[in-house]
């Protein structure tokens, strides 16, 4: 503390980003903004945005990418892993830092939900429970709502009943899932701790159980990490995953998908794992690993699907557990994700 001032570390996964920064003084960071929007939606790959306001401009910016999300709001992310880091709203000069990246993250005592209609089923807030923001905002990022061009809800989507099209904010990363067939069943991987709890069983998969094939087959697993390395990739403490064969994943060509292809930028975030994001717009795209080479994770928030954002009609959501809870930063917001979880899980019953 000097003068008054609180500052917080922040650092991104490959520490490439590392700095103090300084919380608005007048702002209330119990209270945690979570923006639903399409656009942070598809610039982040999370199915939601959470920032905190700062007090004053960053240090440094130095080593960030720029992303103009729009003509009054730009985005900050990592070139090298791809973490989100900074927003900026021009009108208001007001800049904002990815709440996962905060090394003493303040407890999380209530939620607001903003823009949860542009996600047509709500996304993630039937498991977390928060209060409305202004339905004029289109953004919580935006202090005043934005020009009717940049507002609009999501653009008509071009999935079907048998394609799922999946695409970033700049559209500089697009591809296209296909339902489970034949070639679905040939990968091989360990249990994720997303149904094998890496502290209570070995995740050892002695029977070859395709765990990523859902009801009947004919969906995939999908679920939501907290793990460190999810949260200083991505900038944020939730991060959304489904678990689709490599054979199911397209270019939009038709063509098998490549890592690489158009903005894709690849990080090696620890021996034999690798993570995909856009080096235009910065959004989360793959995890994938030399262990499961043929099962990719895919960031839900790309997702393009009718229903809306969770993708119910081709995603079987696990509602027992929050991948690696126990190593949150938040405890206690990932607390409410886990209780909201097994509440709807209950209802569904």
């Amino acid at each position: 503390m000097q003068g008054g001032k609180v500052t917080h570390p922040i650092a991104c996964l490959c520490r490439g980003v590392a700095q103090e920064i300084e919380l608005e003084l007048s702002a209330d960071h119990s209270v945690l903004n979570f923006c639903h929007c399409t656009a942070c939606r598809t610039v982040t790959g999370m199915l939601c945005s959470t920032y905190y306001p700062l007090q004053a401009k960053p240090q440094s910016v130095d080593g960030l990418q720029q992303y103009q999300e729009a003509d009054c709001v730009s985005r900050y992310f990592c070139q090298t892993c791809g973490a989100h880091v900074f927003a900026h709203a021009k009108h208001t000069g007001q800049f904002f830092v990815a709440a996962g990246l905060i090394g003493r993250s303040p407890s999380t005592k209530f939620i607001r939900h903003w823009r949860a209609a542009e996600t047509r089923d709500g996304g993630l807030t039937p498991f977390l429970p928060g209060e409305s923001g202004n339905p004029a905002s289109a953004c919580w990022l935006h202090a005043v709502p934005r020009s009717p061009s940049e507002a609009g809800c999501e653009p008509p989507s071009r999935s079907s009943d048998e394609l799922l099209i999946a695409r970033c904010h700049c559209g500089g990363v697009e591809f296209y899932i296909t339902r489970p067939d034949s070639s679905s069943t040939k990968p091989t991987s360990p249990w994720p701790d997303l149904l094998a709890p890496y502290h209570s069983r070995s995740s050892r998969n002695p029977t070859d159980v395709k765990w990523w094939l859902q009801h009947g087959n004919t969906k995939y697993l999908a679920g939501t990490c907290a793990c460190p390395s999810c949260r200083l990739a991505s900038g944020f403490p939730i991060q959304s995953w489904a678990f689709v064969p490599k054979a199911n994943l397209y270019s939009i060509d038709r063509a098998p998908l490549v890592f690489g292809s158009g903005t894709m930028k690849q990080y090696n975030s620890s021996p034999g794992v690798y993570r995909e994001f856009c080096s235009c717009c910065g959004a989360s795209i793959f995890w994938h690993s030399e262990e499961r080479p043929l099962l990719i994770d895919v960031s839900v928030g790309l997702l393009r699907a009718e229903e809306g954002s969770r993708a119910s009609g081709w995603l079987e959501w696990a509602m027992k557990r929050v991948s690696f809870a126990e190593m949150a930063l938040d405890q206690v917001l990932i607390q409410q994700l886990q209780d909201g979880l097994a509440t709807s899980m209950q209802d569904l019953l």
